[in-house]
Formats: C-alpha cells, sequence, structure tokens
C-alpha cells in the first residue's frame, strides 16, 4: 500500500488517496497532513489515487474540517496542487472539475491536472522557482 502522504522527494510531496479508509485509519492520515504542513515550508502536492475515498465516512468528516481549519495553512504553504492522469478521459473530467475550483474562489491553491509524472515535476519547480523568486524581493 501506498503511502498517503510521501515526503521523500521534497519539496514535491506525493499525496496518493486510496480508494477506502478503514474508520480506524481516518486519525492516522489528517495526522500525516499535520506533519506535512508542521514543516511550515512551501511545497508543491503531486496527486494520484482517487479523488475521494469511496464509505470512508470518519475519514471524509474529519478531513473536511481539517480543510476548513486549516485553509490559511494551505494557502501560505502549498504552493499547488497537480493531478497526475494518464487517462485521457479521465484526466478531461479532472480539468473541468480543476478549473471549476480554481475559479470558485473557494481554493486555497492552485490546482493543475496533468498526464505525466515530468509534467507535474516541470510545473511544480515553475511554482517552487517563482516562490524563491518572491521571498528574495521582499
Amino acid at each position: 500500500m501506498k503511502e498517503f502522504i510521501d515526503m521523500r522527494h521534497w519539496p514535491l510531496v506525493g499525496l496518493h488517496m486510496p480508494e477506502q479508509v478503514a474508520d480506524e485509519r481516518a486519525g492516522d492520515m489528517i495526522a500525516q497532513l499535520e506533519s506535512l504542513y508542521a514543516r511550515a515550508e512551501p511545497f508543491v502536492l503531486l496527486m494520484e489515487g482517487v479523488e475521494l475515498p469511496r464509505q470512508s465516512g470518519r475519514f471524509m468528516t474529519t478531513y473536511a474540517q481539517w480543510s476548513r481549519d486549516r485553509f490559511a495553512d494551505q494557502q501560505r504553504y502549498c504552493l499547488g496542487a497537480l493531478r497526475i492522469e494518464t487517462d485521457e478521459t479521465l484526466r478531461h473530467e479532472y480539468l473541468r472539475k480543476a478549473e471549476a475550483w480554481n475559479a470558485s474562489g473557494r481554493a486555497p491553491y492552485p490546482y493543475r491536472v496533468v498526464a505525466t509524472r515530468a509534467e507535474a515535476e516541470t510545473q511544480a519547480r515553475a511554482w517552487l522557482d517563482a516562490s524563491s523568486h518572491d521571498c528574495t524581493l521582499s
């Protein structure tokens, strides 16, 4: 099983959403998110797996609350999220959702959809470079 949050390639952070989250795992997964944001450093999410897990009520409730509570931290530290989707049909579906999310004013960070890890890494590096440039100007 893949880790939910993978920080081995910092500041590129893998987020692999599983198909389902057992109730007893929900707290551990939120703790992984807490650990990520506790670093208090800029990063980019590279997302794989399902969009949201099914039949995972406890996780979804906890995750939604965590997202609301940590909105400012998400804005501050997450420079963007990139969903990697190789399937063209799914990618177009995710692209429509990403465009709506980005336009909604409720997104704490930009969200894009790409076909390959190489595309994701290129965009992530651009966001990271822009962020470090912004920091040196202030």
